[in-house]
């Protein structure tokens, strides 16, 4: 046995699981994907140096890995029912599969999902996942915000920040939404789905990821900054890696997403005229140099 179908075989193996929805073992060229419904599909690569440290414990490369990845299916309204897992590697050994292989099942029962597929090759440390959910009633794009949407976050921001920073510290304390990305359970983005006009998750950085919604729908924005909304300062409205859910949605729906998602945030309004104006609660513009993350300026 040669050594990718070891590695593949005593760690990546047991953490698949056929369903319903995925009836195939893996060990065939494909996965087979048996589905009435439309299905959601998104993929994201997490490169070393990149996207995550290089000295990372394997075990939070593959949770956070895989929570990128399936966080993309939250924000139009659905849930991951299953991923392929793609992974690079320039010196693999035993060690590092085990705990790479515990992050997986983790996710994977934290999540209720499967991973259903992949391949394994020698290079550059790289995780690509794709990952796959069924559609919802709606499905939520960034191009359906509604002038006067009230705009929300699913919870506040900065974490992701603070978790970065911690871990640069040797602080590992849990919960950290930089290693371990806390998202959305399915139940909630379930009954949350028909209340939502346009979503996003906040990967690049708040401003960054509005003003993509901005740009698709045609709209503009307003927000009213409070320091209840961030964890640190205003650079939390740029840094990125928080993995919240941004949404916006008609007015008439707050007291059911607060009730759905006591942790939201409602943070200001879609406005007509097509410019992000952000204020503090003095009423003061917030300027920034930048918007959020370019993994090219990097």
């Amino acid at each position: 046995m040669n050594k990718e179908e070891y590695f593949l075989e005593k760690y990546i193996k047991p953490c698949t699981e056929v369903s319903e929805l995925f009836p195939q073992e893996i060990g065939d060229d494909c996965a087979v994907i048996r589905s009435s419904s439309d299905l959601l599909v998104s993929t994201d690569s997490s490169i070393e140096g990149v996207h995550f440290p290089a000295n990372l414990n394997p075990y939070y490369i593959a949770y956070r890995s895989i929570a990128i990845a399936a966080s993309d299916i939250l924000a139009m309204g659905s849930y991951p029912d299953g991923y392929l897992l793609s992974i690079s590697h320039p010196q693999p050994s035993d060690e590092w599969f085990n705990d790479f292989s515990k992050g997986i099942l983790e996710f994977n029962k934290t999540h209720d999902t499967k991973l259903v597929g992949g391949d394994l090759s020698k290079g550059e440390l790289n995780i690509c996942v794709t990952v796959f959910g069924r559609a919802m009633q709606n499905i939520i794009k960034r191009s359906d915000a509604k002038e006067n949407d009230n705009i929300y976050i699913s919870n506040k921001l900065g974490l992701g920040a603070a978790g970065h920073k911690s871990f640069l510290k040797d602080n590992l304390s849990m919960p950290n939404q930089y290693m371990k990305p806390q998202l959305i359970s399915k139940e909630v983005i379930f009954e949350l789905n028909t209340f939502i006009n346009s979503a996003i998750d906040v990967s690049d950085g708040l401003l960054l990821d509005l003003k993509r919604i901005c740009k698709l729908s045609g709209k503009g924005a307003e927000l009213l900054v409070s320091k209840k909304l961030i964890f640190n300062d205003y650079e939390d409205l740029i840094a990125g890696d928080d993995y919240v859910l941004l949404f916006t949605a008609n007015d008439n729906n707050d007291e059911q997403i607060t009730a759905l998602l006591p942790q939201s945030k409602m943070i200001g309004k879609i406005t007509k005229e097509k410019k992000l104006q952000v204020n503090d609660l003095d009423g003061k513009e917030i300027n920034f140099d930048t918007f959020g993350w370019d993994s090219f300026k990097t």
